[in-house]
């Protein structure tokens, strides 16, 4: 085997392993939605046929072998290559039918399918050297135009994201680019066995793909988070909740201030549960004390004395994911305190220590298994670990013992400003 065989052998795999790797990938991938799917995994079968054109024809060249199937396989590459392009486009926005997107591939592959009997595009002499002929460089110039086009949906489309998420589709856009510049001026003769523009595809399918799942799963996540939040505002107002409520105030006897105050506090509380709905996950924590606050006086009207909250807050001036708070302190008083005859004190407490604040709510209610609950994927702690991940890049920590009681860490890292 010559030296030449054996290094094209190590390119071509170099080039080819990312690709089956990826494909396996997007074919499993379960975050990609089907339509998207089948675009990359075309898009990758069609990346892999380029590389072996490339090949093919890098040969053919080297061995002098027949016009006829040369000019059958630089056809070939020519026309596949805005193709490939196309499907980068269809990958960012695949429900939009980007009509001058077919339109300069189909006009691509019409000229260069005039090789055949031309040489208005390429041809062949006798001896089997490539000629150029005035519309040599179509397929480059298209390739160019559908990579900008990209860029500019790509754009439109994630517009509304955080900037940084278009940094890779630029990227790209310049890599391809500046491959087919690349291929332009070192177009007489082709000393390389793989082009420029080919390199620059191939790396940016792998590069894409990787892309393309983090977006999918952000916005899965964003969703899920979406669906948590509703989960959460719901849950606070529950029908027998507010039947409860509703009946603790009717018991109030002779005491129309502390009535009249208990309907405040319910109103308000009802209308923030709604609105967390509609508004910003994130609220000042002090703004999120005073809707537990609310929670904890009409629990109070059903338990009395039976609920004891105190607080000793340190640190407050930081924001928190809404209802996070609140939803620790309803399961200590429902799920601990509540539960013991005599009832229980539940402790709220605040302060910054290296770099992060810490928020403690301890109870001295029956406790519980924490590999227990934590392996059910109990809804309340699940929820909120996983939005103080997602917000504010913060944990909870949860401990218990039967019959001793729970303590419950939320720990949220300062950023910057802070």
């Amino acid at each position: 085997m010559t030296k030449d065989l054996i290094d094209g052998f190590i390119i071509f795999l170099s080039l080819i392993i990312p690709l089956i790797g990826v494909f396996i990938f997007g074919l499993t991938d379960r975050f990609v939605d089907m339509k998207r799917k089948r675009i990359y995994i075309a898009l990758v079968v069609l990346v892999a046929s380029l590389v072996l054109q490339n090949f093919w024809e890098y040969y053919l060249m080297e061995y002098k072998v027949n016009v006829p199937l040369r000019t059958l396989v630089s056809v070939y590459g020519y026309s596949i290559r805005p193709v490939i392009m196309a499907l980068f486009i269809y990958l960012v926005a695949p429900e939009k039918k980007h009509i001058p997107v077919s339109v300069l591939a189909a006009i691509n592959f019409l000229v260069y399918t005039t090789a055949f009997y031309s040489k208005l595009s390429i041809s062949f002499s006798e001896d089997n050297h490539f000629m150029g002929g005035p519309l040599r460089y179509s397929c480059l110039i298209i390739s160019i135009i559908l990579m900008i086009y990209h860029m500019v949906v790509a754009v439109i489309e994630f517009r509304k994201e955080k900037k940084k998420n278009l940094l890779i589709p630029m990227m790209l856009t310049v890599l391809v680019v500046l491959g087919i510049l690349l291929d332009i001026g070192s177009y007489y003769p082709i000393t390389h066995m793989v082009d420029y523009i080919t390199i620059a595809i191939v790396s940016s399918t792998v590069f894409y793909y990787i892309w393309l799942h983090m977006q999918i799963v952000y916005r899965h996540e964003k969703d899920l988070l979406a669906q948590q939040k509703i989960q959460i505002a719901l849950s606070q107002i529950k029908p027998h909740f507010i039947y409860n409520t509703l009946n603790a105030i009717q018991d109030i006897d002779g005491m129309p201030e502390d009535a009249q105050n208990a309907i405040v506090d319910f109103s308000r509380y009802l209308r923030e549960n709604l609105d967390f709905l509609t508004s910003s996950n994130m609220i000042p924590f002090n703004k999120e004390l005073e809707h537990v606050n609310k929670y904890v006086n009409l629990e109070k009207l059903r338990f009395g004395d039976k609920i004891n909250v105190t607080f000793d807050i340190q640190a407050s001036d930081f924001l928190i994911p809404s209802l996070s708070l609140q939803m620790i302190v309803e399961n200590a008083i429902k799920h601990g305190i509540t539960k013991k005859y005599e009832g229980g004190t539940v402790a709220i407490s605040s302060y910054e220590k290296d770099n992060k604040y810490f928020i403690v709510v301890n109870d001295d209610g029956v406790g519980f298994d924490v590999t227990k609950v934590i392996g059910n994927n109990h809804l309340g702690f699940k929820n909120s670990r996983e939005r103080l991940r997602h917000f504010v890049n913060g944990d909870l920590i949860i401990e218990s013992e039967i019959n001793k009681g729970t303590k419950v860490t939320v720990i949220i890292p300062k950023t910057k400003g802070e």
